[in-house]
């Protein structure tokens, strides 16, 4: 389901950079939100098997940030040679350093272009990677872990359903307000952090209600999918469906298509490469806007292009980066597992 999602993303931000008709049948927004419906399920029992925070946040950090450094970096040093401005003028250009500093921050809508690149009348948007937005929004998500999970255990199994159906019409209320604000023009901030909140934070706590309602879930699954496509056919186009039911439904229809059957099975034993797909696309179609692909190749075949560029660059990126932090991670949770047990054993 994340290649299924990764590839969504890549061909809704494909139609939408370079004006091709791609048809499609998800919309980028929600497949976005649907990736963190699927991590929102798995964080909660990670985290329970063991619940603690500085080994919990090493290892979320070092397979995050790595190839997400990597990608900022190697864009900003790339991109030079496509930039108008010369070499001298890119690297000493204040625009360059705002890019690493706003970026490397999460805070990557303060300074989303580099120094002449991107900047001609063909492009949509001068941003190098949109596809970041989301990272601060899964920051505060995984950060949020560790006290939602401590309160959940305080309250209980039905109390702590109760608290995450709180904070997700929470989300769902607050995105709806700032929404209202960014659309009288108060503050673009508004809607940035509507984004987060709509998009990432309701989706993230979407999956970790389904996660402790799964027995439930499993018991009801031919219900569930029955109603949230019917739903879907009656509702799609009902501007309410956007705000307050699409997060359940998209959030339950993944998580049922993730984890019912076994047609994933043989993916499963595999690396997975679809986040190092999602970090490293768009700057990849950006790039192939540049070199004027659009306008001599069919739609199929400026996808084609972007994928045959896209997967090797995520191969790589996971390769030589993500898979050796990972496994530093990994060897962190053995040894916090292997101090937990001795600390059992002593008392």
């Amino acid at each position: 389901m994340r290649y299924y999602l990764s590839f969504c993303v890549l061909i809704a931000h494909t139609a939408y950079l370079t004006g091709l008709e791609l048809p499609w049948i998800q919309r980028g927004t929600v497949d976005v939100g649907c990736f963190f419906a699927i991590s929102g399920f798995l964080m909660f029992p990670s985290f329970q098997k063991n619940p603690t925070w500085k080994h919990y946040v090493k290892r979320r950090a070092l397979r995050i940030l790595p190839p997400y450094v990597f990608i900022i970096v190697i864009a900003a040093l790339l991109l030079v040679f496509v930039s108008d401005k010369s070499t001298i003028d890119y690297f000493s250009n204040s625009g360059f350093y705002k890019y690493l500093l706003a970026n490397l921050s999460f805070m990557n809508f303060l300074h989303p272009n580099l120094p002449g690149v991107f900047e001609s009348n063909e492009f949509v948007t001068s941003a190098v990677n949109g596809s970041l937005w989301t990272m601060k929004g899964e920051w505060v998500c995984y950060l949020s872990v560790p006290v939602v999970y401590s309160v959940v255990c305080k309250l209980g199994k039905n109390k702590g359903r109760i608290l995450l159906i709180i904070i997700v019409l929470t989300s769902v209320v607050l995105r709806c307000l700032l929404l209202d604000l960014a659309n009288e023009g108060r503050n673009v901030l508004y809607e940035i952090i509507a984004r987060q909140f709509g998009t990432v934070f309701v989706f993230f706590y979407v999956g970790a209600l389904l996660n402790i309602c799964w027995v439930e879930f499993l018991k009801y699954k031919w219900y569930v999918l029955v109603i949230d496509l019917v739903i879907i056919m009656i509702c799609d186009n009902i501007p309410f469906y956007y705000t307050l039911l699409q997060p359940f439904v998209a959030g339950s229809l993944v998580l049922w298509f993730s984890l019912i059957g076994h047609w994933g099975t043989m993916l499963s034993k595999h690396d997975s490469v679809s986040y190092d797909i999602y970090l490293f696309h768009f700057p990849i179609i950006q790039f192939v806007i540049f070199l004027g692909l659009p306008k001599i190749l069919s739609p199929i075949g400026v996808l084609l292009v972007i994928l045959s560029i896209t997967v090797p660059f995520a191969f790589m990126s996971w390769n030589l980066i993500g898979k050796r932090f990972s496994r530093l991670g990994n060897e962190s949770k053995l040894n916090c597992k292997r101090a937990i047990s001795l600390k059992k054993l002593k008392s």
